[in-house]
């Protein structure tokens, strides 16, 4: 594959549209060319600053569940159909080995900085020490912040029903110093990384790492991790709530 046929084809590429012998060409092709990976690459953090900053709609909670378990219902008949195929061993073994060489070739930006937040959180912790500044006036928190980093970030002091700030500290994500600001409800610590994109926007999504839940996003100011032990839905929430606050610009 030539690069004026690969720039064809990488809108269809990130849209999950190629088939498949087309992808596999294009991904050879993009492992080869420097050029046309940088295209990728700023597409992908196009489509990630885009779903970061465009209007998100929560479905009515009975819609969620019943869209999840249709989903459920029918992941499970097609890997019925296809295990009884009798090409279906060969076909798997070789999805997971593309799946390996495309984990080296692109890798999770965000679960691999996701990894690093769930290590520091976790190890605020065990160490009980939360925050370097104790505060719940997110006017003393942020100007402490500030003194101490290249950028303002966003504090929000009650950013959803029945959480509360309780400081901030300094952490390092990627080998930069991040604010860190940590809430408490009744029974979670709940711990916010943001720091400026530079030329990455973490796209948003979540992952589950040795037992938290690490939810990434962004938008034009700041990359966010928010660290927890709380559910899809009570995750769902705190966040809405905090850019609700912050895209209002009601930070405290």
């Amino acid at each position: 594959m030539k690069c004026e046929e690969a720039g064809r084809c990488i809108d269809a590429y990130l849209d999950s549209e190629l088939e498949l012998s087309q992808r596999l060409e294009l991904e050879l092709h993009l492992s080869l060319c420097r050029s046309c990976s940088s295209l990728v690459q700023e597409g992908e953090e196009f489509r990630s600053f885009f779903r970061a900053n465009a209007p998100k709609y929560k479905a009515p909670p009975r819609l969620r569940t019943k869209v999840l378990a249709t989903a459920r219902r029918e992941k499970a008949k097609l890997t019925f159909a296809l295990l009884h195929q009798p090409w279906a061993y060969a076909a798997a073994a070789f999805v997971l080995s593309l799946s390996l060489a495309l984990n080296i070739l692109f890798p999770d930006v965000g679960k691999e900085v996701s990894r690093q937040a769930v290590l520091r959180h976790s190890r605020s912790i065990s160490a009980d020490h939360l925050v370097d500044v104790a505060s719940a006036d997110p006017h003393v928190v942020k100007s402490w912040l500030t003194a101490k980093l290249d950028f303002s970030p966003p504090v929000v002091g009650l950013p959803a029903s029945g959480y509360s700030l309780i400081g901030g500290r300094l952490d390092v994500i990627q080998n930069r110093q991040v604010a860190t600001v940590v809430y408490k409800n009744r029974k979670e610590v709940v711990t916010l990384f943001c720091w400026p994109p530079k030329k990455e926007h973490l796209p948003a999504g979540d992952h589950f790492i040795e037992g938290y839940l690490a939810y990434t996003w962004s938008n034009a100011e700041c990359n966010y991790i928010l660290v927890s032990k709380l559910s899809d839905r009570e995750t769902d929430e705190f966040v809405d709530s905090f850019r609700d606050h912050v895209q209002s610009g009601i930070y405290f």
